[in-house]
């Protein structure tokens, strides 16, 4: 995060001090003026720096940053400059998070709540601010997030943030990396048929077919054991994904023989096509027309 010197002339700085003395208005006009929004993408620059602002006060500042966080859809629709009051919340709860220990937790349980948000772009603040509290806590934060993994949107939060430079270069535990992983598979395995419509299934499953690649070329055969073991999967949707990691860039330049045996698995445990001599064609049911004795 870049750093953000605040000041008593700064504009930010003195609506911030403002909103923690209980005037939020003239900080939500701020940041709404300065959003970008509604446009294709908002001011990152400027909610970095209220998150860096918000962490240099501490606790003084977690109220408000909460109570931006927590802006409903009614009161900061999409697709508006509102929008960007809850993204500039969640991006504080994180930098928040990985600077102080003790509001980690809480502060994870307000991510959590906030990771099946409407609002795709307050998702992706969560993604961010979980990959900045990671860059900070590295293997602490699997545990962390264990609870997530029960959740499609929560657990493609967790995927996408471990991907991310900044937490992925923190980790070192494979053993966690890998059970949160397997956790991913398990929650798309056992989904129901009903869940392939949902958004926060497909976000998943597009998590785990991007990843995965990007954790195997950071922390090599663990990853590519656990997708190997995974090949034998019979559903459809999860070799696809297999798939996709293995046509990672990075698998064939440093690991493309692990990439081949995992594709070697994958294709062995390719389920037999029918026999066509065998196929009869569709059948019709005669219970129907069947007349009865006399």
């Amino acid at each position: 995060m870049p750093a953000y010197p605040p000041g008593p002339a700064d504009p930010l700085a003195r609506a911030l001090d403002a909103a923690v003395a209980g005037k939020p208005a003239a900080l939500h006009a701020l940041l709404a003026r300065g959003s970008h929004l509604p446009g294709t993408r908002a001011n990152s620059s400027l909610a970095d720096a209220f998150a860096e602002a918000c962490r240099s006060r501490g606790g003084a500042a977690d109220r408000t940053a909460l109570a931006l966080s927590q802006l409903s859809p009614d009161e900061a629709p999409r697709a508006t400059a509102l929008e960007f009051l809850p993204v500039c919340g969640i991006l504080a709860l994180g930098a928040r998070a990985a600077a102080d220990e003790r509001v980690r937790a809480r502060f994870l349980v307000e991510l959590h709540a906030r990771a099946d948000d409407l609002r795709f772009r307050v998702r992706d603040a969560v993604i961010v601010a979980l990959a900045r509290i990671g860059a900070s806590s590295g293997d602490a934060l699997l545990g962390q997030v264990a609870s997530w993994m029960d959740g499609y949107f929560q657990a493609a939060a967790v995927l996408r943030a471990l991907g991310t430079d900044e937490w992925r270069g923190r980790l070192r535990d494979t053993a966690l990396v890998v059970a949160r992983l397997d956790e991913a598979f398990v929650l798309v395995r056992d989904a129901p048929r009903a869940a392939a419509r949902w958004p926060g299934y497909k976000a998943l499953v597009e998590a785990l077919g991007d990843v995965p690649g990007a954790l195997a070329a950071s922390l090599g055969v663990p990853i590519m054991d656990m997708l190997e073991r995974w090949s034998a999967v019979s559903d459809p949707v999860l070799r696809r994904a297999i798939e996709s990691v293995l046509r990672s860039p990075k698998l064939a330049a440093r690991l493309g023989a692990e990439a081949a045996r995992v594709g070697k698995a994958l294709a062995a445990s390719q389920p037999a096509p029918r026999n066509p001599d065998h196929d009869v064609g569709p059948t019709r049911d005669r219970s129907r027309s069947r007349r009865r004795s006399k």
